[in-house]
Formats: structure tokens, sequence, C-alpha cells
């Protein structure tokens, strides 16, 4: 199972950056988990190819960031440059009431097989309906996604023994925490992959204001960098 990061920050881009979209590919099977702004772009730049081969879009939420780029797909359907009905799941579907769209509401709890991956949703704590979501190959490596939430009891279970942890650490430091709610901060997400037993961590939807983060200092525990491409 392979890991390409196509944009990491949250709530809005750096320069020349993009929100939150990761790439999941796994033989011929290829998730894309969210899709903020550059998605399509940097998806393209991966694969020219037309249509473009995508099997499922799983978005952990209905915000800007992290879903902003839906409707593009929707027109890359309709223009018959993805295979339509595209499986599209999320925690609230009304807004994906488009017949090339194959919606399925991500409740707490609920499993989806997408062609050779498994898929294990998990309800967060975020300002609106929001899932985690465990991804798992036919071999049992697996990748925990947080998406956006605060730290919260159920949250080290719900990524217990992932191979891979990528974790939403929009916050650099608790004074920052006071300004944005319902994230997790740096310190709380290396917590979080000793506590659940995860491999490592990538720490993503970097809040891209200019302001440097802090230095991890875990070896386990890196920041995301678009791009960046991880074997599982």
């Amino acid at each position: 199972m392979k890991l390409t990061l196509l944009g990491v920050y949250g709530p809005f881009p750096a320069p020349d950056g993009g929100c939150s979209s990761y790439l999941i590919e796994d033989g011929d099977t290829r998730i894309l988990l969210d899709c903020g702004s550059g998605a399509l772009s940097r998806l393209r730049a991966i694969d020219p190819e037309l249509p473009l081969s995508l099997d499922a879009i799983v978005l952990s939420h209905l915000h800007g960031d992290h879903a902003g780029e839906i409707d593009l797909f929707r027109y890359m359907l309709e223009f018959g440059m993805l295979k339509s009905p595209l499986k599209v799941f999320s925690p609230e579907t009304e807004q994906l009431r488009y017949p090339v769209f194959d919606a399925v509401q991500s409740s707490d709890g609920s499993t989806a097989k997408v062609g050779s991956l498994s898929l294990r949703f998990t309800a967060v704590r975020h300002a609106v309906p929001t899932a985690g979501v465990r991804v798992a190959d036919e071999a049992g490596h697996s990748l925990f996604y947080t998406g956006d939430t605060c730290r919260f009891d159920g949250l080290k279970d719900a990524a217990r023994n992932a191979d891979l942890l990528l974790a939403d650490a929009c916050l650099r430091d608790e004074a920052n925490a006071k300004a944005l709610k319902n994230h997790m901060t740096v310190a709380q997400v290396v917590s979080l992959r000793k506590e659940a037993n995860c491999g490592r961590a990538v720490l993503t939807h970097r809040f891209a204001d200019g302001i440097a983060y802090p230095a991890i200092g875990d070896p386990d525990c890196e920041y995301a960098v678009e791009g960046a491409v991880y074997e599982i």
C-alpha cells in the first residue's frame, strides 16, 4: 500500500501549496482521502492519462479545505473523464446527491471494501460531522487518518497499532489551541502515536500562517511534506 501526500495545509494553503488531500494506492486500487484545493491538478500530474483511474473518494467532512474540489471531480465525471458512478464516502451525503456519485454515509463503526482495501470509519470530534478512517490492505498493513479532530478518549483505540498515523496537527501549541478549537496540537499527536502504538506518525493539516512549527522531538514522527510518498 502506498500513500502520496497531495496537499497538507488547512484551513487554507501556503503559497503554491494545497489543502488536505492524500492518494492511497494498492495494486490497481486507488482511493483519494479528501480533496482540498489542488487535489485534482496534483492527481492529474501523477497520472495525466484520461480518463482518470480512481475507485473512490473518502471525505472526512465537508469543510472547504477537505472537500472544496468535490464539484471538480463531479465535472470530470460528467464529461466522462472518470468512470461513473464514483463511490464517495462522507459523514453527510445530502450535498453529494448527483447521478455521477454513489454517495455512501460513513457512520461510526461502518466498514466498506474498495478493491483490495478495507475501510473502517470512526466518528471523531470536530465542528461538523467528521469521520476518521482506517485503511488496510489484504496483507494487514494499515494507516489511520484522523481527519480534523480534537483529542478524545476513543481516538487512541481507533488508531491502535496502525503502521502509519496520518494526523491533524493544525495547532503548534496550547496557546495556539485557544484560537482554533477542534484540532490537535503537535504534542498531542506525538503522544497519540505512542499511546496507540502506531509505527510512525505524519503530522498534517498544518496551519499556513508562515509561523514556524516547533521541532517534534520524536524520530518516529515527522511533518507532512507535499509530494512525499510512504510505503506502508
